[in-house]
């Protein structure tokens, strides 16, 4: 399969490469031709003898005789990989481990065939007097090829692009990218040499309701942590959410900064120094009502710029879709899981009220509002409901092959991880390896899920003890 390079370059002690690939954007229906760019960066240590030639890295992709290439599949899901412009944090752990490191924008997010509400409509145009379910129908179509299985089969026509039909490389997947690694050694064990996690096991034959009741409890862990390290806030986040209650307030972009919205800041508690973060805001925030009656401009820009949900549409659109796997037959639809759960009478924190004492911030949870609030997500509304009922999901983990692999598997787990529940990691390694090894963990509470980012040196190299473990 060829590629095209559109982009390659040195910085400093790096050479980025970038390739464009033409892939099927369905990979099943043989007779569908349409296909979708899908881009990859390849990054590796800069080497005089290799790349001495400028005109040779603007032109082509150059790697070592014998390459020893890992793939780092982004979390999300709906979010690119950064090209790395210095040789640091895992990028320089994995650099100077001898890897040679793939980049790959997930396909309908960074430069491959981004969707967006102008992109999507373009791709998906709606026909003159089509009706709005059958619209709604087609773009459920062309949405479920974004899935964890259809990035696999990207991942595999590149690795064979770069190495051969024979050739393997190794992965190292953070939080969904976890999960898409998974599937991945579920379809194609045979190409892979190892498998690093960071705060990614997913919860195989688990559905939406189980994540989300144990994301809800974390989320409590959290707020409480929060409210106990900032107990001013309580008085302040309730005096700014009787204002939203009361008041239409408007963001830059035209979305609507509502109650839901603004608690869903909480989202920041699953990184580390996302707690000092939020209280920043809150008093700005509080503040402003109180010296002038209405929220700054610089405050609900700050505001604002908290969310990806604008700008990664997939992240909200596939937020529970991600748990409804072909394979698992007790769960049929997500059906709006977090906000179902939202209003039982255990979380009844997560729901305002002018009476409470303290309202808590929500986390990584997709609410039916959002597809009101949100100005990129409202042209999306019958999607994303068309997608919480939707029965027909793909096959993502063969549990058969997972527990046969003889491919080394390692996991950073985080005790405190508000994402990826610890307690739910746990389960799916007894459940699905059965103690038998396949599966090996790091376990730690010094990092939240952004451990990779926090800590790569710690995180990144305990990993690679454990493999050392298995070789041994």
């Amino acid at each position: 399969m060829t590629y095209e390079v559109i982009d390659s370059f040195k910085v400093k002690s790096l050479v980025n490469t970038r390739l464009l690939y033409k892939l099927p954007l369905n990979y099943t229906e043989k007779s569908n031709e349409t296909t979708i760019s899908v881009v990859v960066n390849i990054t590796q240590k800069y080497d005089e003898t290799l790349h001495g030639d400028k005109q040779l890295i603007q032109n082509k992709l150059i790697l070592p005789e014998t390459p020893k290439l890992i793939s780092y599949i982004q979390g999300g899901p709906g979010f690119p990989c950064g090209v790395p412009l210095d040789n640091s944090g895992y990028t320089k752990v994995l650099i100077d481990k001898g890897y040679q490191i793939v980049f790959l924008d997930q396909r309908g997010t960074g430069l491959s065939t981004p969707l967006e509400r102008q992109t999507f409509n373009q791709l998906v145009p709606r026909l003159d007097g089509e009706s709005e379910s059958a619209y709604t129908q087609r773009q459920l179509d062309f949405i479920l090829n974004f899935r964890a299985d259809s990035i696999v089969e990207d991942y595999e026509r590149v690795r064979i692009s770069l190495l051969g039909d024979e050739g393997k490389w190794s992965l190292i997947g953070q939080s969904y990218g976890g999960f898409t690694s998974f599937t991945y050694v579920s379809k194609y064990p045979q190409s892979l040499k190892e498998i690093l996690i960071t705060g990614g096991v997913p919860p195989i034959n688990y559905g939406p309701d189980d994540v989300y009741a144990a994301t809800y409890e974390r989320t409590k862990e959290r707020n409480i942590h929060y409210f106990n390290k900032y107990p001013a806030d309580k008085a302040r986040i309730q005096n700014i959410l009787k204002y939203l209650n009361e008041n239409t307030v408007k963001l830059p972009n035209g979305g609507t900064l509502s109650v839901e919205r603004f608690q869903q800041l909480g989202l920041s508690f699953g990184g580390t120094g996302g707690t000092d973060n939020i209280h920043q805001l809150v008093v700005k925030f509080d503040y402003d009502l109180k010296l002038f009656g209405f929220p700054t401009y610089q405050i609900l820009t700050a505001v604002e710029r908290e969310y990806s949900f604008d700008t990664n549409i997939i992240y909200a659109l596939f937020q529970e879709a991600i748990y409804c796997d072909g394979n698992n037959l007790k769960v049929k639809t997500s059906d709006w899981s977090a906000d179902r759960l939202r209003y039982l009478p255990n979380n009844s924190s997560f729901v305002y009220s002018e009476k409470n004492e303290v309202t808590y911030f929500t986390g990584e949870m997709v609410y039916k509002s959002m597809f009101e609030d949100y100005v990129e997500l409202e042209p999306f509304k019958s999607l994303a409901y068309a997608l919480h009922t939707n029965e027909k999901w793909s096959k993502l983990y063969d549990t058969q092959i997972l527990y046969e692999t003889k491919v080394p598997i390692v996991a950073a787990t985080y005790v405190y991880d508000q994402y990826v529940d610890f307690d739910v990691t746990r389960k799916v390694k007894q459940e699905v390896f059965k103690g038998n090894g396949n599966l090996k963990q790091f376990i730690t509470s010094e990092f939240f899920h952004n451990g990779v980012r926090a800590g790569a040196d710690k995180v990144i190299g305990s990993l690679f003890d454990l493999l050392d473990c298995e070789i041994d």
